[in-house]
């Protein structure tokens, strides 16, 4: 039963998977809130000064300090790069699997990497000029005005072009992966349908055989009462037991009859098992689960309910 269910609804886990794959895609690059770039209008100017009044530089070491805290997020983001690159290449090995063109997905990707390594380049160029530090001290502060103006300037402007291209691989790559989705859509449901379809046919020979033993089961048990009322115990426990297992083996037979004609009806498929309809396919799949999963619960419930009422009896007259 599970594996029936499992193929039923691995359409329904594929897609969600694609979608994981974009939010992945989406989130995995996020530019932190609250965080500005610098360029020529953040990066204040030093003015001479004609007095021996304090400078200010509290803007310039605040804007030092927050592309210190970016460039640290940023690395986060590159670095899951390579998480959303691996889980592109499981969704275009699994793609091939299923016998699907994933020229387009593999195209993509590679421009995406392309994209990531350029990225990498600004990062890396924003990283070195904040460790240089020029006109900053080692803890920030500012010794030369004009220098630290040019390093939150320079950085700044690294730290965004890297942030640009990030966002326009993201972007990219999103767009291939959704397009690649909608185009495949049909493929993808029309197979996890014939094999859904496949696995009902082999639960249905399973479930046969399990009904054929427990109907075996009702002439051990007719056998037990024999013997025991042979011996003048009292089975009327057993019996009543009997006739309710009895009950529950006819509606299960019922239900595992009803999935036995739906599935010989094939309705949206042909006889090879390929579907023909996908909507017809896709009830004949859900009608011939349900009826195969309304048998084994009520085979498993009257299964269970004897073994208890047997080991009551045995107790109750050791």
């Amino acid at each position: 039963m599970k594996t029936s269910k499992s193929n039923l609804n691995s359409f329904r886990r594929w897609v969600i998977g694609l979608v994981g794959v974009l939010l992945i895609v989406s989130v995995a690059f996020g530019i932190p809130s609250g965080v500005a770039f610098a360029d020529s209008s953040t990066a204040p100017t030093p003015q001479p000064q004609h007095n021996p009044v304090p400078h200010d530089y509290t803007g310039l070491q605040n804007q030092y300090r927050r592309e210190q805290t970016l460039l640290g997020k940023q690395e986060d983001n590159l670095n899951n790069g390579a998480s959303v690159v691996s889980k592109v290449q499981d969704l275009i090995t699994k793609g091939q699997a299923k016998g699907l063109d994933t020229a387009a997905l593999s195209t993509a990707l590679a421009t995406f990497q392309t994209q990531v390594s350029t990225a990498q380049s600004s990062h890396s160029t924003a990283a070195n000029l904040l460790s240089s530090h020029a006109g900053f001290d080692g803890s920030g502060n500012v010794t030369d005005p004009t220098a630290a103006a040019q390093t939150v300037k320079d950085a700044g402007q690294a730290l965004k072009d890297t942030h640009d291209v990030l966002s326009q691989a993201v972007k990219d790559l999103r767009t291939a992966i959704s397009n690649w989705r909608e185009a495949n859509k049909d493929k993808l449901q029309n197979g996890d349908l014939q094999k859904a379809y496949q696995n009902e046919q082999k639960w249905l020979t399973t479930q046969q055989g399990n009904l054929t033993k427990a109907n075996d089961v009702v002439a051990k048990i007719q056998t037990l009462i024999s013997n025991a009322q042979a011996k003048n115990l009292d089975t009327s426990a057993l019996s009543s037991a009997l006739a309710t297992f009895q009950s529950q083996l006819a509606t299960a037979q019922a239900s595992d009859s009803t999935a036995a004609n739906v599935l010989s009806a094939h309705a949206g498929f042909d006889g090879s098992g390929n579907v023909t309809n996908q909507v017809a396919a896709a009830q004949t799949v859900k009608d011939a689960n349900q009826a195969l999963a309304d048998a084994h619960k009520v085979l498993v419930q009257a299964v269970s309910d004897l073994q208890k009422a047997v080991q009551a009896w045995k107790t109750a007259n050791p």
